[in-house]
């Protein structure tokens, strides 16, 4: 579980949640998963969730309650509230590499959050200002330290603010800012004996988690954000049922395969046919 300033993040598969290491969640590959989010703050938290660099949600934010918890199983699309289709981690062999690409964002799950904004209450505060003194000293005889008398400048004064502040640093020319490089070392990982990780989020089976709109409350101007990276194992999923006889042969919208009429899912990598 990932915690970041007073919101808590994990993945469940099965209803058990996940360990991770540092950012790196493993699970099953043709496994579906939910995203838990848990608010321990005081405030409301409205959060986003993107998939693999896409929007999970729609851009629609979901709002947590101080204290409680939202365990997000499927996608938002079409603006319907009412059912969608489920998280569901496949592996992204090369057939898919050929159909959709590698993206960066592959295997990246991205959860962008604010929290309500709370007027601060007004305090009345007095500032105080140091005024410093300095006097330039007129002497009026050319030698030193012999002089008889000296004749005071009229004083004058500079102002130090409390509320004073440092502006942005910028480099020196003694000393310029030196760039650094960074070497990069290609991994192929079909050709090796490394065991394939790389997976993406694609539509599994239909959720009727239902969603309804509520009324909108100011948040704070900065957002946070928590990156869970997904990583995934060969291990044997759960068999995947037939559907309803359909009329046409569906095509996958992972790996553009052409299924039989009475497939639900794509019998090469998984994808649910039926996108809701």
């Amino acid at each position: 579980m990932m915690y970041k300033k007073n919101l808590a993040v994990c993945l469940k598969v099965g209803g058990k949640v996940l360990q991770e290491q540092s950012d790196r969640v493993t699970l099953p590959f043709g496994s579906e998963y939910s995203i838990l989010l848990k608010n321990l703050d005081s405030v409301r938290v409205q959060a986003k969730i993107s998939i693999d660099g896409k929007d999970a949600t729609e851009g629609t934010w979901l709002v947590i309650e101080p204290n409680r918890s939202l365990e997000l199983e499927r996608f938002i699309r079409n603006g319907n509230l009412d059912k969608g289709n489920r998280f569901k981690f496949i592996e992204r062999t090369k057939p898919i590499e050929d159909a959709r690409g590698v993206q960066i964002d592959d295997g990246l799950v991205r959860i962008e959050y604010k929290k309500e904004y709370v007027t601060p209450p007004v305090i009345n505060q007095t500032v105080h200002t140091n005024y410093v003194y300095h006097y330039d000293w007129d002497y009026t005889w050319p030698y030193y330290p012999y002089r008889p008398w000296r004749r005071w400048n009229e004083p004058y004064y500079t102002c130090n603010s409390a509320s004073q502040t440092r502006g942005p640093l910028r480099a020196s020319a003694g000393s310029p800012m030196r760039a650094m490089k960074a070497s990069v070392h290609n991994v192929n990982m079909q050709s090796s004996n490394i065991p394939n990780e790389a997976g993406i989020t694609v539509p599994g089976s239909e959720s009727d988690q239902k969603f309804q709109n509520t009324s909108w409350f100011a948040t704070e101007s900065q957002t946070e954000v928590i990156v869970l990276h997904l990583v995934g194992t060969n291990e044997k999923s759960q068999p995947v049922k037939k559907a309803i006889t359909v009329d046409s042969k569906p095509t996958c919208s992972t790996c553009h395969k052409v299924n039989k009429a009475t497939d639900k899912f794509c019998s090469r990598c998984g994808t649910a046919l039926e996108l809701i």
